[in-house]
């Protein structure tokens, strides 16, 4: 009895050396997501939740220590693992062979070919012909490994240019309404207008960023003076009592829509290449006014991201939020703009982009003052207070 109790032990114990190998223990850091965990480790965000199931719809905390399924484990069988790599070599070399089949297929139709010309894209000359970037990309091998040049020959499908009819007739969609009305905004609130201490902020930084003064901060923050601590609530303005309210500012306002269609295949498309161009920029520095890699603020990183797809948008956060069609939350989708009013009040000062969509969660990729573009959720705190409203800027 007492050997099989050992023999119990012992194999409970080799499971679980079995097991730790199987995962990585990572440590959040500040801006992470579940989502850019996921990315970072090439493995599934259900792969995660399968292993860390209380970070389901919970907020992910810094330091926290998430399991990371570790897809480099390897058994120490060696037969097991001779047979792994003979199937692995026999599917690499099946795909291969169709692969390349497919070009041939593919080239062979190919007749016409397309110079590159300057500020071309390849969304615009897919969409110029009719053709996917993933079909343009397979005629055009040289394309998964450097970017268009202006001269560069691209092979096209065997068809004709696609032609624009000269009038467009749009269908109209009878739930959109945008009705101009005065905008009450409260000037002086009778209560108090906080800032939430987020990691790595300073002062300064702060100061910066709500046009409020370090010695007017110290006034109204006594405390500051023993330094700053992260999730701390800082007074930026004092309530006085009874609200001035300023009756002369009108404003063009989007009347909000309960039932939005949902986004069409080809922009949910759209919405996940836009979530990659975004997403290459995450760690990206914070620089006011920014609209390049050397450093993005919310609106540059919107403004560069949508140009990737032909679209202009306006330069600021309060411009961009009179785009497109608001949405109830309930239809939020991914590629929507979500804005916020960081700076107390009404007025929107903060946008970003949706990424992903959960039962009672919104996360969103945008460029922080404290850490750069990152992505962040709606459960945050800090997002959660100054939410106004989100925007379908994808449109057929």
């Amino acid at each position: 009895m007492k050997f099989f109790k050992l023999f119990i032990l012992f194999f409970l114990f080799l499971s679980a050396q079995t097991f730790a190998q199987k995962v990585i223990k990572h440590k959040v850091k500040s801006g992470e997501s579940i989502y850019s965990i996921a990315k970072k480790y090439d493995v599934t965000q259900s792969e995660i939740f399968d292993l860390n199931p209380k970070l389901k719809g919970a907020v992910l905390g810094l330091n926290a220590e998430v399991k990371i399924p570790n897809k480099k484990f390897k058994e120490k069988e060696k037969a097991t693992k001779k047979e792994t790599i003979v199937t692995k070599k026999e599917t690499i070399e099946s795909e291969e062979i169709l692969k390349q089949d497919k070009v041939k297929e593919v080239q062979g139709a190919s007749k016409a070919t397309h110079s590159v010309k300057s500020k071309e894209t390849l969304y615009s000359i897919s969409k110029k012909y009719g053709v996917s970037m993933e079909t343009l990309c397979e005629l055009n091998p040289v394309l998964k490994t450097s970017n268009l040049k202006v001269g560069m020959k691209l092979q096209l499908p065997n068809m004709e240019e696609a032609t624009l009819p000269e009038k467009v007739v749009q269908e109209q969609n009878p739930i959109k309404e945008i009705v101009t009305e005065t905008k009450v905004e409260h000037l002086v609130s009778n209560v108090d207008v906080v800032h939430k201490v987020l990691p790595k902020e300073t002062l300064y930084g702060i100061s910066k960023q709500t046009g409020v003064s370090i010695k007017e901060l110290t006034k109204l923050n006594p405390s500051v003076a023993n330094g700053l601590k992260v999730d701390q609530f800082l007074i930026i303005r004092k309530g006085t009592g009874e609200p001035v309210v300023n009756k002369s500012e009108v404003v063009e306002v989007q009347k909000e829509i309960e039932t939005a269609k949902p986004l069409s295949a080809a922009n949910l498309t759209k919405a996940v290449f836009l979530i990659e161009k975004a997403s290459e920029h995450i760690g990206t520095r914070y620089r006011r006014g920014g609209t390049t890699s050397a450093g993005f603020d919310c609106s540059g990183l919107m403004f560069h991201t949508f140009k990737s797809i032909d679209m202009t948008l306006p330069r600021s956060s309060h411009e961009m939020a009179g785009v497109g069609e608001r949405i109830n939350k309930s239809q939020a989708q991914k590629g929507d703009l979500i804005f916020f009013a960081t700076f107390g009040g009404s007025r929107i000062s903060h946008v970003g982009m949706i990424t992903e969509v959960l039962e009672d969660e919104i996360k969103f990729i945008h460029s922080s003052t404290s850490a750069g573009v990152m992505i962040s959720s709606t459960k945050e705190g800090y997002y959660s207070r100054s939410f106004v409203q989100i925007n379908r800027v994808l449109k057929e």
